[in-house]
Formats: C-alpha cells, sequence, structure tokens
C-alpha cells in the first residue's frame, strides 16, 4: 500500500505533452536547476546588482525569465529589499536579515523533514524507489553537479558527497557571517539595537509564512508557479503542429493540476501578455492537439 502522499507527489502519466517519452529537461533535476537559475537572476535584477555568470538557465524560455521578474515583486519581494546598497549599516535590514536566516534553518530542520514524512517519501518501496529515481533524474543532476564542480561526477555517491559539502559549506558560511552581524549588531547604540530587534519578526515572516506557504502570494502569482512547473511541456506546445492556443494551454494545465486556475480565459490570456507568453494567433482551434 503507498503512503499517504505519494501518489500526489508523482506526475501525471501524461506529463509529456506529445504522450512520448520524456526528455532530460522532463525529469526533476532538469525542470528545477534551469527554473532556479532564472529565479537567481531575477533577484539580482531587482536588486540592480551587476548579474552573475549564467549556469543552467540558457535554455529556459524568455517568457519564464520574465515569470521570475513577475515573482520579485510579490513572493521575493521581501529578500530583494535584503540586498545591500553600498557599505552603509542598516540597523532594521540586518535584523530582517538574521529574522529570513532563523526560518530558512527552521524550514530546512523541521519543516521540510516533516512534509516529506508527511507526503510518505520517507518510507518508500523499492518499486516506488524506482518510480521517484526515474522522476528524479539523476544522471542530469550528475551533469549539472559535473559542471559545477568543474570535474565528473559519475555516481550518485559521488553526486550526494559533492552536494552535501557544497550545501555544508554554503550553511556554515551563512551562520558564520550571521553570527558576526548579530554582535555587530548588539554593539550599537540602543536605538540600533531596537531597531534591529524589530526587523527580526519581518525577516521571520518576509519569505515564508509560519504554516511553510510562501508569502504574498495570490491567485496570478498561482498561475506563474504553475506555468514555472510545466515549462517543457509548454516549450512543446509553443512548437506544435499544427499550432495551439492559450486556451488550449489553459485547459492543458487545469487538467494538470486538477482545478481550475483562472477565473476566465481572458484572465489568463492578460497574464500570458504581461510575460510574452505567445501561443497560436486567435483563431485556431484549442483541441487542434491530443495530449
Amino acid at each position: 500500500m503507498e503512503p499517504s502522499g505519494f501518489k500526489e507527489f508523482m506526475p501525471p502519466a501524461d506529463l509529456n505533452f506529445y504522450g512520448t517519452t520524456a526528455g532530460p529537461q522532463h525529469t526533476l533535476f532538469g525542470r528545477l536547476a534551469p527554473m532556479m537559475d532564472a529565479m537567481r537572476l531575477a533577484l539580482y535584477r531587482a536588486a540592480e546588482h551587476p548579474l552573475p555568470p549564467v549556469k543552467f538557465a540558457h535554455e529556459f524560455p524568455a517568457w519564464g525569465h520574465k515569470v521570475g521578474d513577475e515573482l520579485t515583486s510579490t513572493v521575493f519581494k521581501g529578500i530583494v529589499n535584503l540586498a545591500p546598497q553600498g557599505n552603509k549599516y542598516h540597523a532594521r535590514k540586518c535584523g530582517q536579515m538574521i529574522g529570513l536566516l532563523i526560518r530558512a534553518a527552521h524550514f530546512y530542520w523541521k519543516d521540510a523533514p516533516a512534509s516529506l514524512k508527511r507526503e510518505g517519501l520517507l518510507n518508500l518501496t523499492s518499486e516506488q524507489e524506482k518510480k521517484l529515481d526515474h522522476l528524479v533524474g539523476w544522471q542530469v543532476g550528475m551533469d549539472q553537479a559535473s559542471q559545477l564542480a568543474g570535474h565528473p561526477i559519475k555516481t550518485k555517491a559521488q553526486f550526494t558527497k559533492f552536494m552535501s559539502g557544497r550545501l555544508s559549506r554554503f550553511v556554515i558560511h551563512t551562520f558564520k557571517t550571521g553570527w558576526r552581524l548579530t554582535k555587530y549588531a548588539l554593539q550599537q547604540p540602543v536605538e540600533d539595537v531596537f531597531q534591529f530587534l524589530s526587523g527580526l519578526p519581518e525577516g521571520f515572516k518576509c519569505f515564508l509564512k509560519t504554516d511553510g506557504e510562501f508569502a504574498k502570494t495570490g491567485k496570478r502569482t498561482e498561475v506563474f508557479f504553475v506555468l514555472l512547473v510545466y515549462w517543457p511541456e509548454i516549450e512543446e506546445m509553443r512548437r506544435a503542429e499544427p499550432p495551439v492556443t492559450r486556451k488550449f494551454l489553459l485547459h492543458w494545465l487545469e487538467k494538470q493540476e486538477g482545478k481550475p486556475l483562472c477565473e476566465s480565459e481572458n484572465i489568463f490570456s492578460a497574464i500570458c501578455d504581461d510575460i510574452d507568453l505567445d501561443m497560436a494567433p486567435p483563431g485556431h482551434p484549442f483541441t487542434s492537439v491530443q495530449s
């Protein structure tokens, strides 16, 4: 018997738009790495900082980058506001940064494991592990890790060791920086200390709410996240022959999600206009391609 939540985690059987064998971009690593890199670039743009080198977002569609820009004004707005501007000390921003780090630590050590356990992903059968391995796309992940490492990573063990070490170094560096920042903040005049302490709860909830959900989300933001999740299929649709329309895309996405996403097709079309997500011109029948 499958653990509760496992079926919800697995993708639909017809996830690939054409109904063919899924490619690397349809794996978990193939979907997430370009998307996360695009979000990283969007944060730098929103903070008006020089862009870092692109790692995996070369293949990410232009409309997806625009979704990232849109999300920096909602979900990621709190993080953008924390970006340093020059070398001036801002007591309240420093407090917000420490609050954000505390929330991130709580998510990593408490929320995430609890969510995995709740979804039944910590006690899988061998058959379920095979399904999950197929979904994850380990070879894609190892290729991505090799690019980051600068040398070949050929096994799951090597991948796990490299990524664990990379994460550990990041966590240690982040918390050392946070500790130094806290010590410095508490040595400042009392008004600055007050501003620092006032910023802690603001940072704690600037990105994630106490229930673990993203802060500052709405129906429009939900549509953006759904579009990002299915970006490989959407790109397939944009190249489909015969062409498909936004109406077809909306119906397909709602089928995958099992619920309505927009109150009307016009609202969805307006969202597509905002991110330049072009499909077939009006007049093409949205049932012209069968999934």
